[in-house]
């Protein structure tokens, strides 16, 4: 199992969405340590990046995926529009 671990930015965006979708978004992430390449939602590499991308409705959350450290580092977290920039 890996460790998850949230930046500022993206505990700061979990925060700013509504409860629901951060709860839905917090349990999906959970389901992602415990086997971040086998998770079957909506979780796909980012195209010419080392990161991944989760969707939970219109929210997304931008991770990076540590194999030498078994770490998944949240990056950002919020409104699709926003995590992109």
């Amino acid at each position: 199992m890996y460790r998850l671990l949230y930046r500022k930015a993206a505990l700061k965006g979990l925060r700013r969405m509504p409860p629901r979708q951060a709860e839905r978004m917090t349990e999906a992430l959970m389901q992602i340590a415990r086997n971040p390449r086998g998770y079957g939602g909506d979780w796909k590499p980012l195209a010419g990046s080392p990161y991944w991308r989760l969707r939970i409705g219109r929210f997304r959350a931008i991770c990076e995926i540590r194999d030498e450290s078994l770490v998944v580092l949240v990056l950002r977290a919020g409104p699709r529009g926003d995590v992109y920039k």
